[in-house]
C-alpha cells in the first residue's frame, strides 16, 4: 500500500502534544469571547541557540549558508509573505495534488504561492531518486517545501549512522536530483526531520544535530540553492530523548529558516486564555519566533488547521472562527519575518469543506482572499 504522508507527523503528532493549558469551551459565548482577542504581542521569552558542534568524525563540506530566504516573499500579494496549502491524503506523484492545490487558491479568492508536501520513506529511493512527484512538482509555480526524514524506515537505518557518516552517497544521490529536477535552483525548501521533538525515531537532540549537519553539509556541497527548515511541533511536550529541544539546533550555518507546526489543540483557542497559550506558552509560537529571530532567520508555520472537536474533546476547538483570525493576525503583525505559512488540509483538519468548518471557511476566505 503506497502511503503518502498520513502517517508523516500531523495525525500522529496531535496525540503526543502534552502542552497542556486551559481547555476550552465550545460554548456561543466562548466563541463570541474569543473573536475580541487582540492581534498578537511579542512578549515570549526566548532562549539563544547552542553553537555548532564541530565534527570530529568527518571533515564536511562547507554547510549551507546563513542567506537565501530573502526575496520569499510574495510581491504579487497583499498578504506580504507565502501562503499556501497541503494535502497529504491526495497523491503527490500525480496532478492530483497540484490540481487541488490550484483549486484551493480559487476557492480562497487569492493564488496559492506555496505547497506543503511529502514523498514515500520507506526506502532511500522514494526520495534521493529522481520520481514522479519531483518531476510534476517542478514544473509548479509555487515555492515548494518538502518534508524528508533523516532516514527511510524499511531498511534499518539510525541515527548513529548518520552521524558517522554513513548515509552520506545517499544524500549525495538527492542533491543530484534537485539538481537535475531543477528544484535546487528554484531555491526549494526542505524541512529535514520535521517535528522532531515528538519523533523518538532521530535519537537524542544531539545526535539529531550532527545527523542534520552531516546531510547538510553533504547535500549543500552539490546543490547549494536548497533551503533548510528547522521545524519542531509546538509545546513543551517532547518524544525525543535529552534535557532541551534546543539541543537538536544544528547552528545557525547550517540553517536557513526555523519553523514550527502549530494546530488549533492543547489547548484549543475557543477561549483568550486559549490563544494565548497556543501564542505565549512555554516553546508556543512567539518563543519560536524571537528563536529565529534572534538567530537571524525568517519564520514559518509550515502546518496549522483546525482540528475536529471530537478528535480531543475538550482540547481541540473544531470549527473555531477566531482562531483563524488569530493567526492571520500572528502572521499579519510578524509580516516581515514569515518566510511562509500552510493550511494543512488532511482529513477533519481541511477548511475548504464548508460543510466540516463553516464558519472557519467563511472567516478564513474573507482574510486570505483578494
Amino acid at each position: 500500500m503506497i502511503v503518502f504522508a498520513i502517517g508523516f507527523g500531523s495525525y500522529y503528532k496531535l496525540s503526543s502534544d502534552d502542552s497542556h493549558g486551559s481547555a476550552g469551551s465550545g460554548s456561543a459565548n466562548a466563541i463570541a469571547a474569543a473573536a475580541q482577542r487582540v492581534t498578537p504581542s511579542a512578549s515570549a521569552s526566548t532562549s539563544a541557540s547552542p553553537s555548532p558542534k564541530p565534527s570530529h568524525k568527518k571533515k564536511k563540506a562547507p554547510a549551507a549558508k546563513k542567506h537565501g530566504t530573502a526575496g520569499l516573499a510574495d510581491a504579487t500579494s497583499a498578504l506580504h509573505w507565502l501562503s499556501g496549502v497541503s494535502y497529504p491524503d491526495l497523491n503527490p506523484y500525480s496532478s492530483q495534488n497540484a490540481d487541488a492545490t490550484a483549486a484551493f487558491g480559487t476557492w480562497r479568492g487569492r493564488p496559492t504561492t506555496v505547497v506543503v508536501t511529502w514523498p514515500n520513506r520507506n526506502v532511500w529511493s522514494d526520495f534521493t531518486a529522481p520520481n514522479a512527484m519531483y518531476s510534476e512538482w517542478a514544473a509548479q509555480p509555487y515555492k515548494k517545501v518538502f518534508g524528508l526524514p533523516m532516514f527511510p524506515e524499511g531498511v534499518g537505518a539510525d541515527i548513529q549512522s548518520c552521524d558517522n557518516g554513513d548515509y552520506n552517497s545517499e544524500w549525495q544521490q538527492f542533491a543530484q536530483t534537485m539538481n537535475s529536477t531543477g528544484l535546487a535552483g528554484e531555491g526549494t525548501i526542505i524541512r529535514l526531520g520535521w517535528e522532531m521533538n515528538i519523533t523518538a525515531g532521530w535519537g537524542t537532540p544531539e545526535q539529531f544535530a550532527e545527523c542534520w549537519r552531516q546531510i547538510v553539509s553533504t547535500v549543500s556541497a552539490i546543490a547549494p540553492g536548497l533551503l533548510w527548515d528547522w521545524n519542531p511541533n509546538r509545546g513543551s511536550g517532547t518524544q525525543m530523548p535529552g534535557d532541551s529541544i534546543l539541543q537538536a539546533y544544528p547552528g545557525n550555518a547550517y540553517v536557513n529558516i526555523i519553523g514550527l507546526d502549530a494546530y488549533d489543540d492543547w489547548p484549543d483557542a475557543l477561549t483568550s486564555a486559549g490563544w494565548q497559550q497556543q501564542l505565549n506558552g512555554a516553546y508556543g509560537l512567539n518563543y519560536w519566533l524571537h528563536f529565529a529571530e534572534q538567530n537571524g532567520k525568517q519564520f514559518s508555520v509550515p502546518e496549522w488547521a483546525d482540528v475536529n472537536a471530537d478528535q480531543w474533546p475538550g482540547e481541540s476547538g473544531g470549527d473555531d472562527p477566531a482562531y483563524i483570525k488569530d493567526m492571520y493576525d500572528f502572521f499579519a503583525a510578524n509580516a516581515n519575518e514569515i518566510a511562509f505559512e500552510s493550511y494543512f488540509c488532511g482529513a477533519g483538519y481541511c477548511i475548504d469543506n464548508p460543510d466540516e468548518y463553516p464558519q472557519s471557511a467563511s472567516e478564513y476566505q474573507s482574510l486570505w482572499g483578494s
